[in-house]
């Protein structure tokens, strides 16, 4: 029952940081869109898109390491494997971030961004190594099973400052400010947060880090799990680099709204995965195969069950949704709704690259996510120079549908997981009738403006699908976390029995 609890009250608190996460980065589009324009919004994309990547190399895999191997080991060893990958990563980070101030003027006109795009650039060579070192000291936290510092400082702090600092810059200097100044305010304040937070919890300092030494084990554990993380990273930003490439600026500046709104329903499975990580690594650890399976289904049915509603608000509506930022990114929808195809069977099923990574299958894993960059490249450069942007999320569309059912492949191959559980069919039913009614309310409301019509549609649906879960009734241990967390239900239930 511990494992229930921790996981519902850690994923939780990590789903409402990665939400609120999501809102300001949207808000942040959003405001980018009205203020600078779909170039500048452009811009700020592909440069998030190299700034990720250079963030990737950076931490190495040792991310993953500190979640499996923080949870097998104790005291100075424990703490010689979070110094070592700290020292790492934050060396790759600094060496990264020289090679893109040399590179800037030449990745900036390969992506036909002009002065702007390596101005921003720029700005990341300073941003890199402190975000790198913010991020590896959530996940140092997150080993200890909590998840509140590393969320506070990666899902609020980070995007919050990066908004009230392109608002206050774009008020103050302009618009080429607005674009690079938050790049280093945000990265920041961040570590200044954090950094006495994981001091206290990992007992680590500098001194520490400094003098770290090589781990063999740890080492070999992250090589792929690099490979895997780069391929993921750059798997997430290859159809804003290859739009980049093959179109324009503007182009990447209509379909970022669409990628990241629809990006939105991953906050679900980033909270969970985060917290079911070093539970999974503990149960394979223990050569507990029915935990891990029981685990990775529990996690997957909530998922699921959480983002319904979303997806179908994306997939029903997704003119409405794109009206926020203007009318010229109205020319996104129909990637909008193919893309919320892909994010949904990423969110229900992207929990088996996690599985993966902590139960010894991080080679497979790697391998996956190799030949689904293989396949998105060649795609997008098929029907990009077709379709534009719809050819891009088209291309995204079909390789994550094979990569899903590849990945639970392997799954069921290595542990025995089904390719679809049957405790699933209550979140599926319930979001058919939901979004019937939602297909009602579209056609059968009076005229409404594009925002009132997404709200009622949502509320109603909502409404209905919640209705339906719960005619359902919750899973046994669904009941008994919601009796767990929330103590005086059990008292009157109690009470109440005769």
């Amino acid at each position: 029952m511990k494992r229930e609890v921790t996981i519902a009250r850690e994923g939780g608190i990590a789903m409402a940081g990665f939400v609120f996460g999501q809102l300001i980065r949207f808000g942040y589009n959003l405001a980018a869109a009205r203020l600078l324009g779909a170039e500048a919004l452009g811009t700020y994309a592909l440069v998030v898109a190299v700034m990720q990547v250079g963030e990737v190399v950076a931490i190495g895999g040792y991310d993953a390491g500190l979640l499996r191997f923080v949870s097998q080991r104790e005291g100075e060893e424990r703490k010689a494997i979070i110094a070592l990958a700290m020292k790492r990563t934050l060396l790759v980070a600094l060496f990264a971030a020289l090679l893109i101030a040399i590179f800037s003027g030449p990745i900036a006109s390969l992506l036909h961004g002009g002065e702007l795009l390596r101005m921003t650039l720029l700005a990341v060579v300073v941003a890199l190594p402190l975000s790198v070192m913010t991020t590896m000291s959530g996940f140092a936290i997150q080993a200890h099973q909590r998840l509140m510092p590393k969320v506070v400082a990666t899902q609020i702090i980070v995007p919050g400052i990066f908004l009230l600092a392109m608002l206050f810059a774009h008020l103050l200097w302009g618009r080429e400010s607005a674009l690079s100044l938050p790049f280093v305010f945000a990265p920041l304040v961040a570590i200044v947060w954090i950094a006495p937070r994981f001091s206290r919890m990992t007992g680590v300092g500098l001194s520490d880090v400094l003098r770290a030494r090589g781990n063999r084990e740890l080492s070999k554990f992250a090589l792929p799990l690099l490979a895997v993380s780069l391929f993921t990273m750059l798997s997430h930003w290859i159809d804003v680099v290859m739009l980049g490439l093959l179109t324009d600026v503007g182009t990447v500046g209509i379909y970022q709204p669409t990628a990241r709104t629809s990006g939105l329903l991953r906050s679900v499975l980033l909270a969970f995965s985060g917290i079911a990580a070093p539970m999974i690594a503990g149960y394979y650890g223990r050569q507990d195969k029915a935990g891990v399976r029981d685990t990775y289904e529990m996690v997957n049915r909530w998922i699921v069950t959480m983002v319904m509603v979303p997806f179908l608000l994306l997939a029903l509506f997704p003119g409405e949704a794109l009206s926020v930022f203007g009318k010229s990114f109205g020319a996104g929808s129909t990637a909008l709704v193919l893309l919320a195809i892909a994010s949904l069977l990423n969110a229900a099923f992207g929990l088996g690259n996690t599985v993966l990574a902590m139960s010894g299958g991080e080679r497979l894993s790697m391998m996956n996510q190799a030949g689904a960059l293989v396949l998105q490249v060649l795609l997008h450069w098929l029907l990009i120079p077709r379709f534009g942007l719809n050819g891009a999320a088209l291309s995204m569309l079909v390789v994550m549908a094979l990569l899903t059912l590849v990945r639970m492949a392997e799954l069921r191959s290595l542990l025995g997981i089904p390719f679809l559980s049957v405790k699933l069919w209550k979140p599926l039913a319930a979001g058919v009738a939901a979004g019937t009614v939602m297909l009602g309310v579209r056609y059968a409301a009076p005229p409404l403006p594009p925002l009132a019509l997404l709200a009622v549609a949502g509320v109603t649906g909502g409404v209905v699908y919640a209705l339906l879960i719960m005619a359902f009734r919750l899973e046994r241990e669904e009941m008994e976390v919601i009796f767990k967390l929330i103590p005086f239900l059990k008292r009157q239930r109690t009470s109440d029995a005769p």
